[in-house]
């Protein structure tokens, strides 16, 4: 995995953000169907973050749907105590996936941002339990 310096210097601030709890994510147990951490965003999406090891995987739903991803393009951001590194994710169905160099530490802070294939934005942030 390259790091492209400049602009994970660029999305630092959106990282440290990450910490301070956004009005449009909420947690919610409940649609952690896939043993991960889960938030909801504008109401009608739903992100779940699963990291196992060497990988990372996101689950996205939609109104409590899985969500068809195919035609869309999403990266993660993930900022660790050894630096920002930008993931592109794989496409399959309704999950995006990466690999990892390492399995991501406690306290990791995860940016989810791309477009579905209508265009619209999707992000979400994770501060690994």
């Amino acid at each position: 995995m390259k790091t492209n310096s400049l602009a994970a210097v660029a999305l630092i601030p959106l990282l440290v953000a990450s910490a301070i709890p956004a009005k449009a994510e909420d947690k919610h147990d409940q649609g952690a169907v896939h043993g991960g951490q889960y938030v909801e965003v504008e109401g009608h999406h739903g992100v779940e973050m699963v990291s196992d090891g060497t990988a990372i995987v996101f689950h996205l739903s939609e109104d409590h749907k899985p969500m068809v991803l195919t035609g869309g393009s999403f990266k993660a951001i993930v900022q660790t105590d050894d630096g920002t590194k930008i993931l592109p994710l794989a496409i399959d169905g309704d999950k995006l996936s990466a690999k990892l160099d390492a399995a991501l530490p406690k306290g990791a802070k995860i940016a989810l941002s791309g477009k579905d294939a209508h265009g619209h934005t999707i992000q979400a942030r994770f501060v690994k339990e």
